[in-house]
């Protein structure tokens, strides 16, 4: 696989952001484990020569905080909260959920 990277060790995929980053042409492996030992062999490279890798920060997660009269949210009011948030990537999973159930349910009838 062909990937782009630059000095400052910025990656990308296509040849039209290569040139935006004054990227080089860089082979990469396709499997897995091979990827892994690359990118590790390319990681003790740069601790070696004392290269400075930046630490990638922490996503910063702000929750807001409802207070219910009865002391707990109904379920149905966190479950369609959840759903009204969640990526389509996360709702293609719990619609996968939900028809194993039912299959389940019918299953047992």
């Amino acid at each position: 696989m062909k990937l782009y990277t630059n000095a400052k060790g910025q990656w990308v995929g296509t040849q039209a952001e290569a040139k935006t980053i004054g990227a080089e042409q860089t082979d990469v492996p396709t499997d897995k484990p091979s990827l892994l030992a690359w990118l590790n062999n390319r990681t003790e490279a740069a601790n070696a020569l004392g290269l400075p890798v930046d630490p990638v920060p922490a996503p910063v997660v702000t929750e807001r905080v409802t207070s219910h009269p009865q002391g707990r949210p109904h379920p149905w009011v966190t479950i369609r909260e959840c759903a009204e948030k969640a990526s389509l990537k996360d709702l293609g999973h719990a619609l996968a959920i939900y028809m194993n159930r039912v299959d389940e349910l019918l299953d047992d009838q």
